[in-house]
């Protein structure tokens, strides 16, 4: 009796297994939900009531093997789907069914999410690697194969939007959200902003900067007191040697009076011509920049009578 029941219990085994992946993979297939998915590698499974057969059984298993082996995994789940039928033989039901269950959790997804203006929008057109996904609206996952694939996505009066997403198996639901931008009508203000304000009228006049005048008596007064330090430091000096020769070092304080007027007249031609310099070399630097002048006119005193002189800057 249990030799006898053991064929049977084998077969309502596998039939239960059937039921149940069957009843996912119609809940969850991807070519009923996305007519684009068979033009992405998948093959739309028949929705007759005519049962496979046997040859079929065999065929759509074998080829659902080889679609595996090749990484074609949502054209091998399609394929599997069809060696789930009770009319196939039993053997084939179970590996199918075990397919069908592992292809489910190694098939990469994606969910789409579009925007316009920070706002959801449902009129933009979804293409994936060329093919047209008609039902991405209803927030679905949309399976496709390991690997790279492209998503475009457009929408009127807009540019579209594209994207490269490289998919490995098991990664699943992933979102790919993209947002538009309406884009805004330049006001006057914007306008008026971005035309040049010289715009038909006189070209701007040149710039310069003119050396301040009180620059060059500065730089004479600085050069006359580096001089004036020089000679009354060689004059202080001189009269230092004279008077370590003479009377050093009982030298009195008339004796010593011509030696430190010296070098006093000497540190303090230098510290005159130090600050004249220093004092020129700022005005110099921080000069301000002028317009040019288009033209000038002058008069130059000659011996004998004056020369005058006139120019004009293009």
């Amino acid at each position: 009796m249990k030799n006898a029941l053991t064929p049977w219990l084998r077969h309502a085994t596998v039939a239960s297994l059937f039921i149940a992946s069957g009843a996912f993979a119609q809940t969850s297939s991807p070519s009923a939900r996305h007519p684009a998915a068979a033009a992405n590698g998948e093959s739309k499974a028949s929705t007759s009531d005519v049962p496979p057969t046997k040859e079929q059984c065999i065929e759509s298993h074998r080829q659902s093997q080889q679609a595996q082996n090749e990484g074609k995994l949502v054209h091998a789940r399609e394929l599997a789907r069809t060696c789930t039928s009770l009319a196939c033989p039993g053997l084939l039901i179970s590996d199918c069914a075990r397919w069908l269950n592992d292809l489910d959790q190694r098939i990469p997804s994606v969910v789409f999410e579009v925007r316009l203006d920070s706002l959801p929008n449902r009129a933009a057109q979804v293409i994936a690697d060329g093919n047209p996904v008609t039902e991405w609206t209803r927030g679905e996952a949309f399976r496709v194969d390991p690997g790279e694939h492209q998503f475009t996505f457009n929408l009127p009066n807009h540019d579209p939007i594209v994207q490269n997403l490289l998919l490995a198996e098991g990664m699943r639901y992933r979102v790919v959200s993209v947002e538009f931008k309406t884009p805004v009508a330049p006001t006057a203000a914007t306008k008026a902003a971005a035309t040049p304000s010289n715009v038909n009228g006189p070209p701007p006049l040149p710039k310069e900067r003119p050396v301040p005048f009180v620059v060059y008596p500065l730089l004479g007064v600085g050069a006359i007191g580096v001089a004036g330090f020089a000679t009354f430091a060689f004059l202080g000096k001189g009269k230092e040697n004279d008077l370590k020769s003479s009377c050093s070092p009982n030298c009195t304080d008339s004796d010593l009076s011509p030696m430190k007027r010296n070098y006093l007249i000497g540190d303090v031609a230098l510290g005159l011509g130090a600050a004249s310099l220093i004092a020129a070399g700022v005005i110099y630097v921080a000069r301000p920049v002028k317009d040019a002048p288009a033209a000038s006119v002058g008069f130059t005193p000659l011996p004998g009578g004056a020369a005058g002189f006139a120019s004009y800057r293009f």
